[in-house]
C-alpha cells in the first residue's frame, strides 16, 4: 500500500473491541487506541493536565474523558471540549487487513 512506510503497525483489528481502548507505544510515545463503532481513533495517551491515562477514560460517543479529572477531548482530532485550551496529539489510523496502522500526527 502506498505510504505505509511511515505507518506503524500497533495492533490487531481484534485485540480492542467495540468501545474498547487499548495502551501502544508508537515512536517512544504512548498512544491510545480507541474503538468507536468499529472507527479506530488514536490520539497521545497522556492528559495534558496532570497526565491521566486516556486510554483508561470514559467514552461517550467520540468523546474520551480523562479519568482523573473529567477534562474531555475529542478523539477525531485530539480538540479539548471542556473551552480550557487543552487538546492531545491525534493521529492517523488505517486498517490494513486485521492490522490497525499509526501514521503521523495529524493537523488539528
Amino acid at each position: 500500500m502506498e505510504g505505509t512506510e511511515q505507518y506503524e503497525a500497533a495492533a490487531r483489528v481484534a485485540e480492542i473491541p467495540a468501545g474498547g481502548s487499548k495502551l501502544v507505544t508508537i515512536r517512544n510515545k504512548p498512544v491510545a487506541i480507541f474503538n468507536v463503532q468499529g472507527r479506530f481513533y488514536a490520539i497521545h495517551d497522556a492528559c495534558p493536565h496532570e497526565g491521566g491515562p486516556l486510554h483508561e477514560g470514559r467514552v461517550k460517543g467520540c468523546i474520551v474523558s480523562c479519568p482523573w479529572h473529567d477534562l474531555a477531548f475529542d478523539l477525531r482530532n485530539g480538540q479539548g471540549t471542556d473551552g480550557g485550551g487543552y487538546c492531545v496529539a491525534s493521529y492517523d489510523v488505517r486498517i490494513e487487513g486485521e492490522t490497525i496502522l499509526i501514521g503521523g500526527r495529524r493537523k488539528a
